[in-house]
């Protein structure tokens, strides 16, 4: 991906749109079990005294999930889907577990299970895409984003398909750091942005912030000078600069003229946060442009 000379009148835009996001976002971190994702259709009645003891048995594993002993955790869930296989609080927690442990495969196995008894259920596709993002299977992700477009697009889960983002993929930069890859479900609407990754410490401060940001002016205005150019888009990769929690500047590094695949942009940001790159372009928020 090579750098382009940046055209002041295309970064107005974005530098316009810096103080609306000055304050940084939650860092979007996969749900706590709260709601119980839908029934699947009813199977053998099982005895209420063996509900309650395998409810006893999750509560022992979540409680061990929240004090960090992860394997001990997932140790019982596998015994409660040894007994239950359609468990499926236990499948989600087990399939979660296994991506915080750095076993894709496992937390593949246990979330394609949850995902053939409830297609519907949001958060099981999104970890499935992150299980199958650090399995590198390419073909399996954009099925399941295909999926899950389409499920936001309804009116099923009126509180999902009001959510702007889902995370793709976390990596592991050191023992301190991860890097949390965003995806916007439609970068045509506000704030524009495409993908976003952030780089969170082991305190889960967000230390920098990365987007790759569609301005749709620009490429009108390209679209309006040349008829040849009449699907011109054009997208922007920044960098909000972090202090005190806000945004104090916004550096530009690369100008694309069509969308990148998510590998070469998601190697970009990992080599811009490495320092492989500087930036072309900086605006201090309050200050002249740089």
């Amino acid at each position: 991906m090579k750098a382009h000379v940046f055209v002041s009148s295309f970064l107005l835009a974005i530098f316009l749109i810096a103080p609306a996001h000055a304050a940084i976002k939650d860092v979007p971190q996969p749900e706590q079990p709260g709601a119980v994702p839908p029934a699947p259709p009813p199977g053998p009645p099982v005895d209420s005294a063996k509900v309650a003891e395998y409810q006893k048995r999750f509560q022992q594993g979540y409680d061990l999930q929240l004090a960090g002993q992860l394997e001990k955790a997932r140790a019982i869930y596998d015994g409660i889907i040894a007994e239950q296989p359609d468990a499926k609080r236990s499948l989600l927690e087990a399939g979660r577990i296994s991506l915080k442990l750095g076993d894709p495969t496992k937390a593949d196995d246990y979330l394609s299970k949850l995902h053939a008894l409830v297609p519907d259920f949001p958060e099981a596709i999104e970890l499935l895409i992150q299980a199958n993002q650090a399995l590198k299977k390419d073909i399996k992700v954009a099925n399941l984003i295909k999926q899950f477009q389409t499920l936001h697009s309804t009116t099923q889960n009126p509180q999902f398909a009001q959510s702007l983002t889902f995370v793709r993929e976390q990596v592991k930069v050191d023992a301190d750091n991860i890097v949390i890859f965003t995806q916007y479900f439609d970068y045509n609407k506000n704030p524009n942005y495409v993908w976003q990754a952030q780089l969170i410490g082991a305190n889960g401060v967000v230390k920098r912030q990365l987007n790759l940001f569609y301005d749709a002016k620009a490429g009108a205005e390209i679209a309006a000078k040349d008829p040849k150019l009449a699907n011109a888009a054009q997208f922007i990769l920044v960098e909000d600069i972090i202090k005190d929690g806000k945004v104090d500047r916004v550096d530009a590094y690369f100008q694309m003229f069509t969308l990148p695949e998510y590998k070469k942009i998601r190697n970009t940001m990992l080599g811009i946060l490495a320092g492989a790159y500087k930036p072309v372009y900086s605006q201090q928020l309050g200050a002249p442009a740089q």
